[in-house]
């Protein structure tokens, strides 16, 4: 009984741990800093820090290997396992099999999407060009392209605060971004995630896959008509 608590306790802390967020930090503006954290402890990945030059090691000369003059005879292949399923399935089977996977991958990435939530985005983008009316052609093409980006990321995924500023520069036609934003992943969620689009693409992908690609088994009457019988 006092091993059975044990074990519970252990994945209990194990479940916990997990449960605590992993939160990723991207600012970028003159340059790009990036950062992870989780708990109390926190990983600056971005700027790298120089590392001091190693020493290069001297090279032993390595002696020539034997070589054999036999040359390995060409084995016979026979059809590969896609193949296999071409012909037993046809046309129509690839079909089907090939839209059952985008189904299924759409249905994967939408449920690893769900696990992350954005804590933070905010946007920022001056445009500038040559003269005014450059300018005002390039804003609007900016403006035709981000706001719909933001639309779909807002909709489909969780944010918490966002700001979205597009203003052009008339004056010095100067380009300047700036991007900050915290993403946010409980690994349980993740995990989660990945486990249940394993199943399902085990069950209803690989297996139909491997059935559909199985060598089929010639009759034993078939086998024997191709047996030439010799005459008298």
């Amino acid at each position: 009984m006092t091993a059975l608590y044990i074990i519970l306790a252990v994945i209990l802390f194990f479940v916990v741990l997990l449960s605590v967020s992993v939160r990723v930090t991207v600012h970028s503006e003159d340059g790009v800093t990036l950062s992870v954290g989780w708990l109390f402890l926190k990983f600056n990945i971005l700027p790298k820090k120089e590392k001091k030059p190693k020493k290069e090691k001297k090279k032993k000369e390595k002696k020539p290997e034997k070589t054999d003059d036999k040359v390995p005879e060409p084995k016979e292949k026979g059809d590969n396992i896609f193949v296999r399923f071409y012909k037993n399935n046809g046309v129509g089977g690839v079909v089907e099999l090939l839209q059952r996977l985008v189904k299924e991958l759409k249905g994967m990435f939408g449920r690893i999407a769900r696990s992350f939530t954005i804590n933070e985005l905010f946007v920022s983008l001056l445009v500038g060009a040559g003269d005014s009316s450059e300018t005002a052609i390039k804003y609007g093409k900016v403006c035709s392209a981000v706001f719909p980006a933001m639309g779909f990321i807002t909709s489909n995924m969780r944010v918490k605060k966002y700001s979205l500023d597009v203003n052009p520069d008339f004056i010095e036609g100067k380009n300047k971004a700036r991007l900050h934003t915290e993403i946010a992943v409980r690994p349980i969620k993740l995990i989660n995630a990945l486990i249940v689009s394993g199943v399902v693409m085990l069950f209803r992908i690989v297996i139909k896959f491997l059935k559909g690609s199985k060598a089929k088994k010639v009759p034993a009457e078939e086998k024997s008509k191709d047996i030439s019988v010799p005459t008298t």
